[in-house]
């Protein structure tokens, strides 16, 4: 049986810690963005009515008897500064806030709920099957599209999140423009007409037309540095400038000029390179030194290829490049660094609190027999605590015209009314009196049906199956194809990995690590395959190295032998293999300039400052030496460790890499 009016409030203890300011503010956001999707263009809500007539709970709490409170209170001054500050947070949360200008001429506020929320797509068995595989191949949807479709958790993996995939994606769809500001050589805003979204090697870019010019450009997402802001300025794309923007590459120019680029390694090494680069060209020297043409799209791509190849290759054409890697080489990890003492992190960002509760709603409202606490826990990762809180506060609110925004009203249902707070309730949707299309609200955002698009595309990679590319035509087919996902690399034993997956078997092979001039003979047996960031890996039992550990699948470079796995291996304690980097292991603290902060952010639980001089100080985790003498050398010039224990990252590799030069 249902019980509504007090839910809130009867929570004592155990969540009195927790409910703060921070979840006063969190259930005044949430109260104000369903309110002003009930609203609509044709009657919006002024500020006035909005701050006389909502309502939510007293935090923190002061009397022993429930009672609902003014959202805003206050004088005028700081009524508005709030109001004010509330719209600036939904929107840097992707919510876009319409403003109307009233026959008065004062403003009125509405959210179209389409603009969050995607229209209804409906998957066959096969096809939600294969959408939880490529979910879980991906990772996607820790906080999103994965809670659709699974009872569980999401994995880790997947494509780098931000919240500035939502106002894009809207912006895409209605074909409207776009203004951010954008970080290259500097800081500068932009004002774009987007065109496509494309996703190349796992990285993420918006392609789109400089407003006023006929000009076409890409900008990486990871470089945004405001919140984009969809304007109400539509445009139109003619079929050539379309496949202009749809033929963009990365390190695009007006008159593109491809870098040739003549090498010598080892055999193995060239094998490597010809496996990975389609368009390589290996030919056998004296004293079994080969050498290795290939072209790149700029001198900025062959430079990448260069430092990850490290010390393995001699560049000996063209020679500016060489020169150009020498002096990068030699100002690794060299910089003016401060006082540690002087630095005030933040935490990692925070969660997107009005999504994230959305989505527990949206759940809510496709369990035909509700969920419980314990079940939304598991499937968002999120605590108990935090769940009845969000729950509760859907359940008892109050907006204006007791209208909520959402279609159906959420009940409780209570084992234990007098332990309450540690009761695992039920909440269900009550719909009661709706009849029709009422029932056909989509669960997807635009940002759910964008993972899903990217996760499928991916696992065709993968897998074959006719469900992929059906569920992909479905999503495209609403989404207008504005998508594109695109891989230059190369997993020729692939399909070997995956049936070794499948049928448990052993494989012995060659490897070629990040670090080794040579392959080495692994013998392992592979249990997962995930992508992350258009790079396919596997996590696999070791026999030679007795233990698990993860392998990048195009590296290896030759399947000797197969057979079937028979021995029982303890079992795999790294639950998120992928990012295990970054979240346990030695801490470091960076100081980079801030057009490198793309090339940390994705970082797990990165927290970042940014110093008097304008450089940004980064903190994280590191469970490899390795991996941070790496990222000090893509970092170059820029980045400088502040931990004393690291002062040298970086600095040997350089120099066997210039040594090698």
């Amino acid at each position: 049986m249902a019980k509504t009016g007090t839910l809130i409030s009867m929570a004592k203890s155990a969540t009195s810690g927790i409910r703060g300011e921070t979840e006063g503010r969190r259930e005044r956001l949430v109260a104000l963005v369903l309110l002003l999707q009930a609203a609509s263009r044709e009657h919006p809500l002024t500020q006035e009515r909005i701050v006389r007539e909502l309502k939510v709970d007293e935090f923190p709490v002061t009397a022993l008897v429930p009672r609902k409170v003014p959202a805003y209170e206050g004088n005028d001054d700081a009524v508005r500064q709030k109001f004010e500050r509330d719209k600036s947070s939904i929107r840097e949360f992707g919510f876009q806030i319409e403003t109307e200008i009233l026959e008065d001429g004062g403003s009125g506020y509405w959210i179209d709920p389409q603009s969050v929320t995607a229209p209804a797509i409906f998957f066959t068995d096969d096809e939600t099957r294969v959408v939880q595989l490529a979910l879980a191949l991906c990772g996607f949807g820790r906080p999103g599209a994965f809670s659709v479709f699974s009872d569980g958790p999401a994995a880790d993996g997947g494509l780098e999140f931000t919240n500035y995939f939502i106002p894009i994606l809207r912006a895409l769809h209605q074909r409207r423009a776009l203004t951010f500001d954008y970080q290259s050589s500097s800081n500068k805003s932009r004002l774009v007409e987007p065109l496509v979204l494309d996703v190349f090697n796992g990285i993420t870019y918006l392609v789109a037309r400089i407003k006023g010019t006929a000009e076409v450009r890409g900008f990486r997402l990871s470089r945004l540095r405001s919140m984009p802001v969809v304007l109400p300025d539509s445009f139109h794309v003619d079929e050539p400038t379309l496949a202009l923007a749809k033929a963009w590459r990365p390190e695009f120019s007006k008159s593109p000029k491809p870098t040739d680029v003549v090498l010598e390694t080892n055999d193995h090494y060239a094998q490597l390179i010809v496996q990975q680069f389609p368009n390589a060209v290996a030919a056998k020297k004296k004293d079994g030194v080969y050498e290795v043409g290939l072209s790149f799209a700029s001198q900025r791509a062959a430079m990448r290829f260069a430092l990850e190849a490290a010390n393995r290759v001699r560049i000996r054409r063209p020679k500016v490049l060489r020169e150009e890697l020498l002096t990068w080489l030699d100002q690794v990890n060299r910089g003016e660094t401060v006082p540690a003492d002087s630095l005030r992190f933040s935490g990692p960002a925070t969660n997107d609190v009005l999504g994230e509760t959305l989505r527990l709603l949206h759940a809510v409202y496709l369990a035909d027999d509700g969920l419980r606490i314990s079940e939304l826990a598991k499937r968002f990762s999120l605590s108990p605590v935090h769940v009845r809180l969000i729950m509760d506060r859907l359940v008892a609110l109050q907006p204006i015209g007791n209208q909520s925004g959402y279609l159906a009203h959420l009940q409780k249902e209570c084992d234990d009314w007098d332990d309450v707070e540690n009761d695992d309730s039920t909440y269900r949707a009550d719909f009661s009196g709706m009849t029709g299309d009422e029932y056909d609200s989509s669960p997807f955002t635009w940002l759910d049906l964008f993972e899903l698009n990217v996760a499928l595309r991916e696992a065709s990679r993968v897998y074959v199956e006719p469900a992929i590319f059906s569920a992909i035509e479905k999503i495209e087919s609403t989404v207008a194809s504005f998508v594109q996902m695109e891989n230059a690399a190369s997993e020729p034993f692939l399909a070997d990995v995956r049936e070794a997956v499948l049928q448990h078997e052993q494989l012995k092979i060659n490897y070629t690590s990040a670090s080794a001039n040579e392959p080495s003979v692994r013998i392992v047996e592979p249990r997962e395959i995930k992508v992350l960031n258009g790079r396919i890996y596997m996590r696999a039992y070791c026999t030679m190295r007795e233990g698990w550990r993860t392998f990048r699948v195009d590296r290896i470079s030759g399947i000797l032998a197969k057979s079937p796995s028979s021995t029982s291996r303890p079992a795999d304690t790294v639950t998120n293999w992928l990012t295990e980097i970054g979240e346990a292991g030695d801490e470091v603290v960076v100081i980079v300039e801030s057009e490198l902060r793309w090339l940390f952010e994705p970082l797990p639980n990165a927290q970042w400052c940014v110093l008097d001089d304008g450089r940004h100080a980064v903190k994280f985790r590191i469970s490899e030496r390795s991996f941070l003498d790496h990222l000090m050398l893509r970092a170059g010039p820029g980045a400088v460790v502040l931990t004393p224990t690291f002062h040298d990252a970086g600095h040997e590799l350089a120099r066997r890499i210039a040594k090698a030069l």
